[in-house]
C-alpha cells in the first residue's frame, strides 16, 4: 500500500485487510485483535515528523551506548569496580533497544504503516519490552549496591565480581519473567494506537490479562522506584553525617564526602531520567487498566515516544557528571584510531630543543626520555565508580 496520504482509504483506516495485517495467530490472539477506530487517523506529517525523531533518537542511542561500552570493555581500571559491570549491562540493555527497536519503528513511521507484519509486531515488542525491563532493573540493582556501600560497609565484601555477575543474569531473568508470558497466552503485545509501534497490550478484557497487567506494574515500576528512592534517601542521610576518626584532617573530610556525593549525584541522575522518561508511560498504562475508556490517542502515543528517550540518556550522564569516564572514553578513541594522538606543547618544545642540539653536536648519541604530563600520568591509575 503507498505511504502516502491519498492512498490511504476515506474512512481514515491506514491498515487494509491485506494478508500481512490479518495472518492468524498462532498460539494467542495475537496483534491483529486490537484495531484502530476511525478517531485515531494521521496524517502523513505526523509519520514523518515521528520517523525524524526515532532517527535522531536511534543515532544519539547507539553512537553513545557503543561508545560507552567500547569503554568499558577496553578499559581495564574501569573492570575492576563492580558497579560497572552493571553500568555495562545496562549499555547492553540500552543497546539492544536502540538495535531492535529504533529501525523498526522509524523505517514504518517514513513508509506511513507497519511494515513487518504481526509476527514482527509481536517480537519487536518481546525485545525492546525485555530490554527495557533489563536496563530497569539493572538501575535498581546499582541503587543498592551503592546503598551497601555508603550505609551498610559490613557487607560491602559481599559485592565481588562473581557476586555481581549473579545479579547481572538475574535482571535478564527476571525480564524475561515478565516479558515470555505474553507469549504463551498470557496477555498479547499489539500495536499502538500509532500503528508504528508495538507493546504489552494495556487494553484488558480478561482476569489474567488483568492480574498480569497489575503484577508487571507493581513489580517493574512501583518496587523499583520504592527501592531507588529508599536507598537513595538513606545515601544522602548518610553522605551528610559521615563520622570520621579523630586524626582526620578536614581537607580529608572533605574530600571523601565530595567523593560520595559525586558518585551518588551521577546514579541519582540516572535514576530521575528514567522517572522523567517513564513515568508519564505508567501513568497512562495504569489508567488504561484501571478507567473504563480509551485515552485520548496523543495522551497515549506521547508517553509512548517519550519513554524512547531513555536509551540515550545514560551515556550522556557518564560523560557530563564523570571527568573519569570522560577521559577514559578519550583513551578508547585513540586507541582504536577514531581521534588523532594529542600533540602536547612541552614535548614539541623539546623536540625543537633536541633538533638544535643535534645540529650542533652532530656526534651527540642516545635517546631522552619524553617527560610525561602529569595529566597522563595519572590518568591510568584512575577508575570510575557510579
Amino acid at each position: 500500500m503507498s505511504a502516502s496520504p491519498s492512498a490511504w482509504l476515506s474512512s481514515g483506516e491506514l491498515f487494509t485487510d491485506s494478508p500481512e495485517n490479518s495472518s492468524e495467530w498462532p498460539w494467542t490472539d495475537g496483534p491483529t485483535q486490537e484495531t484502530c477506530s476511525d478517531d485515531d487517523h494521521f496524517g502523513y506529517e505526523s509519520y514523518l515528523a515521528i520517523a525524524i525523531y526515532l532517527t535522531l533518537l536511534g543515532l544519539m542511542a547507539i553512537g553513545g551506548n557503543s561508545i560507552a561500552i567500547i569503554t568499558f570493555v577496553t578499559e581495564k581500571e574501569f573492570r575492576k569496580k563492580e558497579h560497572n559491570i552493571l553500568l555495562l549491562n545496562m549499555a547492553i540493555a540500552d543497546l539492544g533497544v536502540s538495535i531492535f527497536g529504533y529501525p523498526s519503528s522509524t523505517v514504518s513511521g517514513y513508509a506511513g504503516r507497519w511494515l513487518l507484519g504481526d509476527v514482527g509486531c509481536t517480537m519487536y515488542a518481546f525485545l525492546c519490552f525485555t530490554f527495557s525491563l533489563v536496563s530497569m532493573f539493572t538501575l535498581c540493582a546499582v541503587s543498592v549496591y551503592r546503598y551497601i556501600v555508603i550505609c551498610k560497609p559490613q557487607y560491602a565484601y559481599m559485592l565481588n565480581h562473581r557476586r555481581t555477575m549473579y545479579v547481572t543474569l538475574g535482571t535478564w531473568m527476571y525480564a524475561l519473567l515478565f516479558s515470555i508470558p505474553p507469549l504463551v497466552g498470557v496477555s498479547f503485545y499489539t500495536y499502538e494506537p500509532i500503528r508504528i509501534i508495538c507493546s504489552l497490550n494495556w487494553k484488558l478484557q480478561y482476569p489474567g490479562e488483568m492480574a498480569y497487567t497489575a503484577v508487571t506494574i507493581t513489580f517493574c515500576y512501583v518496587a523499583n522506584v520504592w527501592i531507588m528512592g529508599y536507598c537513595y534517601f538513606n545515601i544522602f542521610s548518610k553522605s551528610t553525617n559521615l563520622k570520621f576518626g579523630a586524626l582526620a584532617s578536614e581537607k580529608a573530610k572533605k574530600a571523601v564526602k565530595r567523593d560520595i556525593l559525586k558518585a551518588a549525584m551521577m546514579c541519582l541522575t540516572m535514576v530521575v531520567s528514567f522517572l522523567i522518561a517513564w513515568t508519564p508511560y505508567a501513568v497512562s498504562s495504569t489508567w488504561n487498566v484501571l478507567v473504563y475508556g480509551d485515552l485520548p490517542v496523543l495522551a497515549t502515543i506521547l508517553p509512548s515516544l517519550f519513554s524512547k528517550l531513555s536509551c540515550m540518556m545514560n551515556p550522556i550522564i557518564y560523560t557530563c557528571c564523570n571527568s573519569k569516564f570522560r577521559q577514559a572514553v578519550s583513551k578508547s578513541l585513540r586507541r582504536l584510531g577514531c581521534l588523532h594522538k594529542q600533540v602536547n606543547p612541552l614535548d614539541t618544545a623539546q623536540m625543537v630543543r633536541r633538533k638544535r642540539r643535534s645540529d650542533v653536536e652532530p656526534a651527540a648519541g642516545g635517546m631522552a626520555m619524553n617527560a610525561v604530563p602529569p595529566s597522563m600520568a595519572t590518568g591510568d591509575r584512575q577508575s570510575s565508580s557510579c
